[in-house]
């Protein structure tokens, strides 16, 4: 690594945030006690206690769509929890039924009763106040229409406010996730967990080798798609000359491909 690029990785480290991807993953795969704090917080359980916990836990079902799931929690009771740090609101709502579907629907083995089912929360940490009321967070369950009465799901939504400033844990929770600076959080759990990333030499270190990392899969993303363009193109004007007649033999020196290559391109075209 260059000192131009390590001042870079290590002006960025400088700015980030809990809300910045793959720092959060970093931080929150670090420390359970942070993951606990978190939990805690922003379900209002006050005596949970983490007992499993990953980060970008892939879940689905085959042949349907699957999605990571940032933070996927199991308390002492089993109840399931997948809490993700949002930077955009857009399609908030299906998201998190989504992800909330996808909990309750793995959350009973073959031969299990449906009373057997425990707690599902899915939980959006997002950057901006996704309904613009300066609530502290905004709860979705399941009601009857006219009576209000609360349908007994075990299902919970909840969107946290991320802009919310009070005075309570979820205010200062709010404030350590867009602290830059981690002497300026509220939280030990936090606060530790972000030093070891932004001052430890092991933690330092690390991260700069996450960025370098995820650069390197960004510019070979890059490459792999450019080469699906050109790909792309030249197919296009294979099967242009084609149509004006062309013989394979000359489609292959116009278009710099080897003569068996047209061929085969031509008889997949033909069975597709």
């Amino acid at each position: 690594m260059t000192n131009t690029t390590n001042i870079q990785y290590l002006s960025m480290l400088e700015r980030f945030t809990l809300f910045s991807d793959f720092f959060m993953h970093a931080v929150f795969s670090h420390s359970r006690k942070a993951v606990q704090l978190l939990a805690r917080i922003v379900t209002g359980k006050k005596d949970l206690i983490v007992v499993e916990w990953g980060l970008e836990v892939k879940k689905g079902f085959p042949f349907f769509r699957n999605d990571r799931y940032d933070l996927f929690i199991i308390d002492q009771y089993g109840n399931v929890y997948n809490i993700e740090i949002e930077n955009t609101l857009q399609s908030i709502g299906k998201r998190a039924f989504h992800n909330l579907s996808v909990l309750v629907a793995q959350g009973l083995k073959p031969g299990q009763k449906h009373k057997k089912l425990q707690e599902n929360w899915v939980v959006f940490l997002t950057r901006k106040d996704f309904l613009k009321q300066n609530e502290p967070f905004y709860n979705y369950q399941w009601r009857e229409d006219r009576s209000r009465q609360k349908l007994k799901t075990g299902g919970h939504i909840r969107i946290v406010n991320g802009q919310y400033q009070g005075k309570d844990a979820l205010g200062k929770l709010m404030h350590d996730f867009h602290c830059t600076n981690p002497d300026d959080m509220f939280y030990d759990e936090l606060r530790e967990a972000v030093s070891y990333f932004k001052k430890e030499p092991e933690g330092v270190n690390t991260m700069c080798e996450i960025m370098r990392e995820f650069e390197r899969k960004s510019e070979n993303k890059g490459r792999a798609e450019e080469r699906k363009k050109a790909k792309k193109r030249t197919e296009a004007i294979m099967r242009n000359l084609r149509e004006e007649g062309m013989s394979y033999e000359r489609i292959a020196r116009i278009t710099n491909q080897s003569l068996s290559k047209v061929k085969l391109f031509f008889k997949t075209q033909q069975t597709a």
